[in-house]
């Protein structure tokens, strides 16, 4: 058989609705059952698939976390004469730049790409003034947190001082900054703080660059 390609390559924001990728039928009656093994891009997960199997029963399996799925049919024919559509999503740890990316999409032993676009995003910070402190190297002090930011509904407060995020040491706040440069707002990460004498971890989702 001869696997169409994709008729379309979705525009996915990270963080953001699904999109579809379609491969359409060539019209053809097979005499074997129908299997399809498919492989998210990197930074995507497949969500949903719609074979439009009328009259055709099929097992299909997405993995736990959408990296892959899998279709077998019960039955040992198959007409592929409607188009097969894979709902994907794509993550916020994807490149802030965005990119194409492609996986795979294997109908019967035969393989087409499984392509889509991720748009770039915004950069990601802590929402607050932060200021080293001195001597320079035992952490970053919070002078003050932005008013409804998610940075505040999280729970980093004034006189918190930031020791460590996303499991990096964070001495000064250009290591800090290292730590989030890349990153996409919305994304959460750890940020262990030393607040009245202990040292507390919140999980706080990054607001976007002003």
């Amino acid at each position: 058989m001869a696997l169409p390609p994709q008729q379309n390559v979705p525009d996915l924001d990270a963080g953001g609705p699904a999109g579809s990728v379609d491969y359409p039928p060539d019209g053809q009656r097979y005499n074997q059952p129908l299997t399809i093994s498919i492989q998210a891009p990197p930074y995507t997960r497949i969500t949903g698939l719609d074979l439009r199997n009328r009259g055709m029963s099929t097992n299909e399996q997405i993995a736990p976390d959408g990296r892959s799925a899998t279709v077998t049919s019960s039955t040992s024919m198959f007409d592929f004469n409607a188009p097969h559509t894979v709902f994907l999503v794509a993550d916020l740890n994807a490149p802030l730049a965005g990119g194409t990316f492609a996986g795979s999409y294997t109908l019967n032993g035969v393989t087409q790409p499984l392509t889509v676009n991720i748009k770039p995003g915004i950069q990601g910070i802590l929402a607050g003034n932060l200021r080293n402190t001195s001597p320079q190297g035992g952490g970053v002090r919070v002078l003050s947190v932005d008013p409804g930011s998610s940075t505040e509904t999280a729970g980093l407060q004034p006189g918190d001082l930031i020791i460590e995020v996303d499991g990096i040491l964070t001495p000064t706040v250009n290591d800090l900054d290292d730590v989030l440069r890349g990153k996409r707002s919305g994304v959460t990460v750890p940020v262990t703080v030393r607040r009245a004498g202990s040292l507390v971890t919140l999980q706080i989702p990054l607001d976007p660059e002003p």
